[in-house]
């Protein structure tokens, strides 16, 4: 690692840092007006990343810091974003260990403690992502099948009637988003990434291919979604064919929902909160799962339409109480829809 001096007059140090997706070597590039300051401020990030650290001395927050790393052009902004939460809010007892030194019940120490305030699922995250950052160093503590987590906490969540829902957004600025999430069962992110060009005409279809996810204040566009099964094409009822193909647009590449996410969050819910609910507007994915299931809707098409990964995540998250038959199912479903619409 060396200085070398600028046309400006300024030092700056390239440290190696990982590989692409295709290989490539990733540096990160350190400048200052001396050269001592650029190598003390690449040793220092060195030294809080673990990178090219010793592994007696590295640490499990070096680790992670590390596998965070290495993975920055391969992984959402989002899921990075996660994973820095996890570095810094979780286990944070064996964030100092050395990762050589790590016991299995400096883990559990770790676990129990976080399971005083964290749920089932934010803990096995955490143990989920050191797991992850011991293996990639050789070390496989086995983690997820040794760690004894806290137990689920079964949340019954009240949801008002589909009917009343749809009384409540029918008519306001946030009718089309809420239908697309609880007709179509579209998270937020997917509705904001919805272009008018995702919809075949013809087919009268929709492709759900991408997303724009809001954190740290501002919009993050990916042209993927959470999962490969999120990633899926959805017959359009005529209801929200027509009122889409009535939206004005200058090209087929404009957002069919143009409002922002603060825009279409706190709408929804001062709106629900004026008829008595207190609602997420990812409730609206609970109602169409719920709906579909009291229609007696298969959940393996219903597992199909919501993109679910598994019917486990289906079953225990979201149902709280296009051959010729999935095709019967989208009439079963469409004429729900448009009989409570036409009610209101």
């Amino acid at each position: 690692m060396k200085a070398r001096k600028l046309s400006s007059g300024n030092y700056r140090v390239q440290l190696y840092v990982g590989k692409d997706s295709s290989g490539k070597l990733i540096r990160k590039s350190f400048t200052a007006p001396s050269a001592w300051e650029a190598m003390q401020m690449a040793e220092e990030y060195r030294e809080l990343r673990g990178i090219g650290v010793a592994e007696n001395r590295l640490t499990v927050r070096m680790a992670i810091n590390e596998y965070i790393e290495v993975r920055t052009n391969l992984l959402a902004p989002s899921t990075l974003r996660s994973y820095r939460l996890i570095r810094d809010t979780r286990l944070q007892s064996v964030m100092g260990i050395p990762i050589r030194s790590l016991k299995i019940l400096d883990v559990q120490s770790a676990v129990n403690a976080d399971a005083v305030t964290l749920s089932r699922k934010s803990v096995h995250e955490a143990v989920s992502l050191l797991n992850g950052a011991l293996r990639s160093h050789g070390i496989d503590l086995m983690l997820n099948r040794r760690i004894t987590l806290p137990r689920a906490r079964k949340t019954e969540r009240s949801l008002p009637p589909l009917g009343e829902v749809i009384s409540a957004i029918k008519g306001t600025s946030i009718e089309l988003p809420c239908l697309l999430a609880m007709w179509l069962s579209l998270r937020i992110s997917e509705v904001r990434g919805l272009r008018f060009s995702d919809i075949d005409p013809a087919e009268r279809t929709i492709t759900v291919r991408r997303s724009v996810v809001y954190f740290d204040g501002e919009d993050h566009h990916d042209d993927f979604n959470k999962t490969l099964e999120s990633t899926r094409t959805i017959p359009l009822p005529p209801y929200l064919f027509d009122m889409i193909s009535a939206l004005p647009r200058d090209s087929d590449e404009d957002h069919i929902v143009q409002a922002g996410y603060n825009g279409i969050y706190k709408r929804f819910k001062k709106i629900m909160k004026e008829r008595g609910f207190d609602m997420r507007f990812h409730d609206l994915r609970h109602e169409f799962a719920s709906a579909l299931s009291e229609l007696n809707i298969p959940e393996k098409y219903i597992q199909k339409l919501g993109g679910w990964s598994s019917p486990h995540t289906l079953k225990s998250v979201y149902i709280h109480t296009l051959t010729p038959s999935e095709q019967a199912y989208q009439q079963q479903i469409n004429a729900l829809f448009e009989g409570m619409i036409g009610e209101k």
